[in-house]
């Protein structure tokens, strides 16, 4: 497993290289409210009653919660991040041919699973 960050509440470890200057500004404003760890917290929560013993796909978690698929999404990334939740890699596939793992997809969102420890 690679070393997972530690730090996520920085501007630049939640926005895209090419997000507008104003997702920087809306990020540094989710870090300093605490909105950013209040959301990751509610996301992990709903995770973790229903999906504990399953995999999920965001659209799986927002249909269950109505919730907002595309902030759940980046959430996931996040909580990935934080060494919570990870993709779930299809079995008896190491790589793609240029050296990437192969993740599992359903309806064409990435599989996730909560991390063992």
């Amino acid at each position: 497993m690679k070393p997972q960050a530690t730090n996520l509440f920085e501007p630049k470890l939640i926005t895209h290289k090419q997000d507008p200057e104003t997702s920087f500004t809306a990020a540094e404003k989710m870090i300093k409210s605490g909105a950013l760890n209040k959301q990751q917290t509610q996301v992990y929560l709903v995770i973790y009653e229903l999906f504990w013993n399953e995999d999920f796909t965001a659209k799986e978690l927002a249909g269950w919660r109505k919730l907002d698929y595309h902030k759940i999404s980046r959430r996931l990334g996040e909580l990935r991040t934080k060494g919570k939740i990870e993709r779930i890699q299809i079995e008896g596939i190491e790589t793609h041919p240029k050296g990437n793992p192969v993740y599992k997809k359903r309806d064409g969102c990435c599989v996730w699973a909560i991390v063992r420890s």
